[in-house]
């Protein structure tokens, strides 16, 4: 067997059987190959309130600073904070400086007094994520 021709001879040629076979392979593949993608393409990324004066810090210092905790649940499973990720404290970022931020005791500069608003930009988690379609569909709105 020296030729593509001479293997055609050996093992036949391709016919309806095997057009049948390949297009619902084919078409099987398609399908569930999509179904996978969407685990990247669809996957939640934690986001907060987004404090302009705060972009530049770490996230976890970002939420600690701005952002209240949820009052259904004080610690998540793994022992972190949850926080809210409609809503942040009313409060001048300005005023302070950045290494006050990394020191921030949250019992001494937010009272029970301090509003809330609500989010008009969000600030998301990219650790996982860099984008995927939560991200821009709940930037569009």
């Amino acid at each position: 067997m020296s030729s593509g021709a001479d293997l055609n001879v050996y093992i036949g040629n391709i016919g309806a059987y095997q057009w049948r076979v390949f297009v619902a392979v084919f078409v099987f593949t398609l399908f569930n190959s999509e179904t996978y993608h969407i685990i990247f393409v669809g996957g939640d990324m934690p986001h907060w309130c987004r404090v302009p004066e705060l972009d530049d810090l770490p996230y976890d210092v970002q939420k600690n600073v701005a952002i209240p905790a949820q009052s259904t649940t004080v610690q998540d499973r793994d022992g972190s904070i949850e926080y809210s990720s409609c809503e942040m404290f009313s409060l001048n970022y300005s005023v302070y400086n950045h290494s006050q931020f990394y020191s921030w005791n949250r019992t001494l500069m937010v009272t029970n007094h301090t509003s809330l608003v609500h989010c008009s930009e969000w600030t998301y988690d990219q650790s996982q994520f860099i984008s995927t379609i939560v991200k821009k569909v709940k930037a569009n709105n």
